[in-house]
Formats: C-alpha cells, structure tokens, sequence
C-alpha cells in the first residue's frame, strides 16, 4: 500500500514538474526522449504543446515523426497532414507522410483533383492568413492612390499609365483576399479528418440502424461532409459516402 501511495506521489510530482517547465524546456526534453528511443514519452509532449495551442511546422513534423516511430501510424499521419498545411512545400513533410501512407490498409481510386484547384491551395499556404491579408490592405491602398493620381493629373501619358496601374493593383488586392479566405479555410476550418480506430464501419445512416457501406481502417484521410450529434458523414478518396462516429475520427 506504501509503494502505491509513493508511486502516485512521484507521478503527480512529476506532473507537477513538466507543468512548470517552458514550452521551450518541454520541446527540448520531448527532443531528447526521441533521440534516447522513448519515442511514446516524446509523442506525448509533443502532442500536449499542440493542445496546448503551439504551432510551427517544426513541432508538427517531430510529432508526426515520434508517432511514427511509436508505431501509431495514424497519429503520424494526422500531424504530417497538419505539418504540410504549414509548410506545403517542404520536401521532409511530404516524404514522411507518402512513407505512413504506403503502411495504411485501405486503398482507393482517387478523384483527381483540379489543377488549378491544387495550385491555388499550394499558393494559398505559402504563408498565414494574416500576412495575405495585410498584402490585400496595402495593394487596396495602393490601388486608391493611384486612382487619385489619375483624377488629379493632367498630362493624358500619366494619367492613362497610373490608372491600368491602379486597375492591376486592385485586381492583386482582390487575389490576395481570395487567398487570405482560402488559407483561413484550410488552416482552420479544415473538413478533413484522419481515421484513428483500427477499424470502423460506414454506414448509410447516423447510428448503427443503417446499411453497411464500407470498411475503414486507421490512416485513412476522408473528408467530413455533415455532422449529425456523435456521428459524422464523411466522404472517401473515391467519392463515395457514409456515416461513422466522431470518436473514430480526428480532424486535421
């Protein structure tokens, strides 16, 4: 009975302890719990900084990374999803997250993506929201100057010259926001989700009263359509769709 009692003392002592080191400290200790092969110990802080509203695409991709060495492919995935958001073009990200990919069970067909669709994504993460946004607010303003220019002068050459300037500069100022909202949207309101129980059931109705559609295992990235209490109705890579609880899932 003593044994117990020390033990739980030591474990909340060193709750106590981890909660009262610094991100920075954390990051740090989670780091070399990986390099000493305590790759659960390391994806557990990881994680608790992410919860605890930390984000760098560095965070995420050591997350990811710990997973997937503890062996939980799903989580791994999650978190490389989550990196890539941040980081689109970073080659490391990516790499990792087609190696998960290849260790998941379900296999689907694809419905291609449209190029201009995908490109429009890729532009659109290449920074945060914020910084697109404040783009749009000095071209808008930019723009407007311009105009001025083109009521006030008087020479026809300079006049016609600052307002196409002033014309393309608001057409930018409109992109920018277009990719202001579109990085909002997939940084933050981002409708996929990673599949994390080993295995679930789709069906064709919320609850366990539908059909069943289809077998999905842990790993799989589907996109949430609709939410109806504890259930989600969720999209496949194939466009086919069905219903399956929220528990079973975790958003990207």
């Amino acid at each position: 009975m003593r044994r117990i009692v020390l033990i739980n003392i030591l474990f909340l002592a060193g709750l106590l302890g981890l909660a009262g080191q610094s991100a920075e400290e954390r990051y740090s200790q989670a780091g070399q719990l990986y390099s000493s092969g305590d790759y659960s110990g390391a994806a557990a802080i990881y994680r608790k900084l992410w919860e605890e509203g930390f984000r760098s695409e560095d965070l995420l991709y050591n997350t990811g990374n710990a997973f997937f060495k503890a062996g939980d492919n799903a989580t791994a995935i999650l978190f490389y999803e989550r990196a890539k958001l941040m980081a689109p073009a970073d080659e490391d990200i990516d790499y990792n997250l087609q190696i998960a990919r290849s260790r998941i069970t379900d296999r689907f067909e694809t419905v291609p993506q449209l190029f201009f669709v995908r490109w429009f994504d890729f532009l659109a993460l290449l920074t945060s929201t914020n910084i697109w946004a404040v783009t749009a607010l000095a071209m808008f303003i930019t723009s407007l100057l311009l105009a001025l220019v083109f009521l006030t002068k008087s020479r026809a050459r300079g006049r016609l010259l600052s307002f196409w300037l002033s014309v393309a500069t608001l057409i930018m100022a409109l992109l920018m926001i277009s990719l202001a909202v579109r990085n909002n949207s997939l940084v933050n309101h981002n409708r996929k989700a990673v599949i994390t129980c080993s295995i679930v059931t789709g069906r064709s109705a919320p609850g366990e009263t539908g059909n069943e559609l289809f077998v999905l295992h842990s790993g799989t990235t589907v996109t949430v359509e609709q939410e109806l209490g504890e259930y989600r109705e969720v999209r496949l890579p194939d466009g086919n769709k069905g219903w399956i609880g929220s528990s079973c899932m975790e958003k990207i």
